[in-house]
């Protein structure tokens, strides 16, 4: 067995149940965004202070929070707020862009509905802060998760859960392995994951429609499938999980860019 699968292994054996883009790829994309964020937001983030750090240390944490409120009864109708379902072979961005829409709900139930609700609330000054705070977390959240490709899924496997895969004696699902374990291969914690990946972030382009991050994934679900089927324990190849590994960098890159810029326009346009 590889040095890279002993260590995907052994943290699948000692991790604890996956949530949405995992907790390790959304402190990276938090960390990442960080320093590209303008001044005026950092101060209205220290501002929401008291609202939005109660159980947190830091902003990377921020998008720590839309996990684990799932289970509270407050907010469990925020678990379809993490992802979306696109049945769509397109093959271009235009494409791409016209499925999206077509799919997207327009009276909440989708990320896509809800990084563009949680926006607003966030970037009016009239609404109370407890409720600028959630959307403040909610926004640091889910820009991230559009970012992975198995959050535009299909529902037929709800979005590569009922897919299972191993690698080495290790049985994951699709979706785990996307959003949690790939990060894991690098054997880095998440301030030395996103010092590897900063570099890319001031290069990134600052795309500021969600749709277009929606449509991105959606493109990459054909290298999320390639080799697999829909049935049956398949093993993942050393050129599928570096491929993967890949992406998600790229992903987490343009998550923290377009990030940074989602909370510059909320929180600084117009000041």
């Amino acid at each position: 067995m590889s040095k890279y699968l002993r260590i995907l292994v052994l943290s699948l054996v000692c991790s604890a149940t996956a949530e949405a883009f995992g907790p390790d790829g959304h402190v990276i994309a938090g960390l990442l965004a960080e320093p590209h964020l303008c001044e005026g937001a950092r101060d209205e983030i220290n501002a929401l202070d008291r609202e939005v750090r109660a159980d947190l240390s830091d902003f990377a944490e921020l998008g720590l929070w839309a996990d684990r409120v799932r289970s509270d009864s407050r907010w469990q109708r925020s678990a379809p707020w993490h992802y979306m379902n696109v049945e769509s072979d397109a093959t271009g961005l235009a494409d791409a862009e016209r499925a999206i829409r077509a799919y997207a709900l327009s009276a909440g139930g989708d990320v896509l509905w809800a990084i563009e609700h949680f926006s607003g609330v966030l970037a009016d000054r009239t609404q109370p802060s407890a409720a600028r705070a959630d959307a403040l977390r909610f926004v640091v959240h889910f820009v991230v998760d559009i970012h992975q490709p198995l959050h535009v899924g299909l529902q037929a496997d709800r979005g590569g859960n009922k897919i299972d895969v191993r690698l080495g004696m290790t049985v994951t699902n699709l979706h785990r392995f996307w959003d949690t374990d790939v990060i894991k291969l690098r054997d880095l914690s998440p301030r030395r994951y996103a010092r590897l990946l900063a570099s890319s972030v001031a290069a990134a382009a600052d795309e500021d429609d969600p749709v277009r991050w929606a449509a991105e994934s959606l493109l990459l679900r054909p290298r999320v499938y390639a080799g697999l089927r829909l049935s049956g324990v398949q093993e993942l190849s050393a050129e599928y999980v570096r491929d993967a590994q890949s992406v998600v960098e790229q992903r987490l890159v343009q998550a923290g860019r377009r990030l940074a810029g989602t909370l510059t326009r909320a929180l600084c346009s117009g000041r």
